[in-house]
């Protein structure tokens, strides 16, 4: 074992030294393909060291070399001023990291105050199969916290960790299950921390396509039955949770989890309280988002409609980030307060060590999520989506547009590892594309084609993300779960690409040459539900 882990430093460092010469020298040439270099330098480097920290900043450094124009003096002014310094003047970054410290100490003042063990055995119960109820259970919760994508895959992983310990599942599933249901839902619903965002960049399209003033709502619910990655992901889940299909590496991490599990009932040594003492806490951390950005964003409290607190959402954006913070201290001072009252309402100093414990947790992990920040600054100022997204014009039929939509928007996306990123460069390039390839065409024809390209770029940006080790929601929720993000990678990559699959050749190619998005959605759902068949049988022979 100590001669694997000096070969692989030795390799590592000479994996780095070639990485960073061929940054020098890619620095003196001016290629458009080179803004990817640094994606592929992470990626290799990821991979070889199987160290995502190093990785992502050998990335960082990479594309500070060819934005400095390989000097050093230049590199180093790069990196730090313009790559590192600016995540600080990032309200929103700033707010994730707070968001993500604070919520370490909150999950371990639930762990021990014993409501976190009660409430398990209460959702558990005595089942023969208890890996099978906790997934179920995990992807439960990652339907209920719809509201914000980053909440969901911290507060679902870190909550639920030790609890699949116990139920033999492998945290490398239960990494899956937040990142996919964090991202996914948060993406398909209509009110959430990504509404906003997605709602102005169908606005920005429109109006470069010269339409004026549209309906983004209509169009963002118009689009949902053409989201299919997002669809087929959630589907999926439950898939490989019902039918125990799980393929690749997963099912070695499953394996090795069910041996080492203790079934709940006989658990002896964990000291369970009232479940209420978990859920009043959770429930805060929970209600307390949407109800402050109500608050905040509607003019008025009353009268309450859907509609209201939907556009409450949009109006109050801006705070997104305080209001996760703020959120996070209310819930961490109720887990206090409910881990007093299980010690027999002594209020001590050990609250404030449980709760600091938690979040030194979590403190080194952060590291990786700014190194991933550091590294998209580079690409983003390198140019590199919007290089990628020039390449689509004018090389597709409109018919394959959907599909060549969601094939740039997941290229967009893994390379620069956010989502976001993505949506924003791709939706107002391809809602005016649409328009100028379909110019005379009738009316219902381009529309269907346009709420078919918004969908695309929905489903690209999610799938991108899902499979990009340098992602910030990929970051968190191998945080959260405590698996080391290439990990987590190995083990979902199939799951995402079998769905990224299905949306591509069952959704979109079909929806571009005027198939319904509602057939295209229940072939998917059939094809996927007959996939754990087909593979055991495959297997088999």
């Amino acid at each position: 074992m100590l001669k694997r882990t000096t070969d692989r430093r030795w390799t590592s460092l000479g994996a780095t030294i070639v990485v960073l010469a061929a940054s020098g020298y890619l620095a003196f040439f001016e290629s458009t393909w080179s803004t990817l270099w640094p994606s592929v330098a992470a990626l290799t480097m990821v991979l070889i060291s199987r160290s995502a920290l190093l990785g992502l900043l050998i990335g960082a450094v990479c594309g500070a070399i060819l934005l400095a124009g390989g000097s050093l003096l230049g590199t180093i002014e790069q990196l730090v001023l313009n790559q590192f310094w600016p995540i600080f003047g990032s309200s929103w970054k700033l707010s994730a990291m707070l968001f993500t410290l604070i919520l370490g100490g909150f999950v371990a003042l639930v762990e021990a105050g014993g409501g976190l063990q009660g409430l398990v055995k209460k959702l558990l119960g005595s089942a023969r199969a208890p890996h099978k109820r906790m997934q179920t259970t995990v992807f439960g919760f990652g339907l209920l916290v719809f509201f914000d994508g980053l909440a969901n895959t911290m507060l679902i992983g870190r909550l639920l960790r030790s609890a699949a310990d116990r139920c033999g599942v492998s945290r490398e599933k239960l990494a899956y299950l937040a990142d996919t249901t964090g991202s996914a839902v948060a993406c398909l619903a209509f009110i959430s921390t990504w509404i906003a965002f997605q709602l102005s960049m169908i606005r920005e399209g429109f109006v470069l396509a010269g339409q004026g003033e549209v309906s983004a709502y209509g169009y963002f619910f118009k689009s949902l039955p053409t989201n299919f990655y997002c669809w087929f992901a959630l589907i999926l889940a439950l898939v490989c949770i019902w039918r125990e299909f799980n393929p690749g590496s997963m099912g070695v991490a499953e394996r090795a989890a069910r041996e080492r599990s203790t079934p709940p009932e006989r658990e002896e040594d964990v000291q369970a309280s009232h479940w209420g003492l978990a859920i009043i806490p959770i429930a805060v951390l929970s209600l307390s988002i949407p109800v402050l950005t109500y608050v905040i964003g509607a003019e008025t409290l009353l009268p309450f409609s859907l509609s209201k607190f939907a556009e409450s959402y949009g109006k109050a954006e801006a705070y997104v980030p305080q209001i996760l913070v703020a959120s996070s201290i209310m819930a961490s001072l109720v887990a206090a307060g409910s881990y007093a009252f299980a010690r027999r309402g002594r209020v001590t100093s050990n609250e404030a060590r449980v709760f600091l414990s938690g979040v030194r947790e979590i403190a080194g992990p952060v590291l990786i999520l700014i190194a991933a920040w550091m590294l998209g600054g580079a690409i983003s100022q390198l140019g590199t989506a919007t290089y990628l997204s020039e390449s689509l014009q004018g090389h597709l039929p409109v018919a394959l547009l959907p599909a060549g939509i969601f094939v740039l928007g997941t290229l967009i996306s893994f390379s620069t590892g956010t989502s976001w990123g993505a949506m924003g460069v791709l939706m107002p390039l391809a809602i005016p594309v649409i328009f100028s390839l379909t110019e005379g065409a009738v009316d219902l024809e381009r529309d269907r084609l346009v709420i078919a390209a918004i969908g695309a770029v929905f489903s690209g940006a999610v799938f991108g993300d899902h499979c990009s080790p340098f992602s910030d929601t990929t970051i968190v929720a191998s945080i959260a779960a405590g698996v080391e993000p290439l990990d987590h990678v190995r083990t979902q990559l199939p799951f995402a690409m079998i769905a990224g699959l299905v949306a591509l050749v069952v959704g979109f190619v079909p929806l571009g040459f005027g198939l319904p998005a509602m057939v295209c959605l229940g072939v998917g759902i059939l094809l996927l539900w007959g996939l754990p068949s087909v593979w055991k049988a495959s297997a088999g022979s």
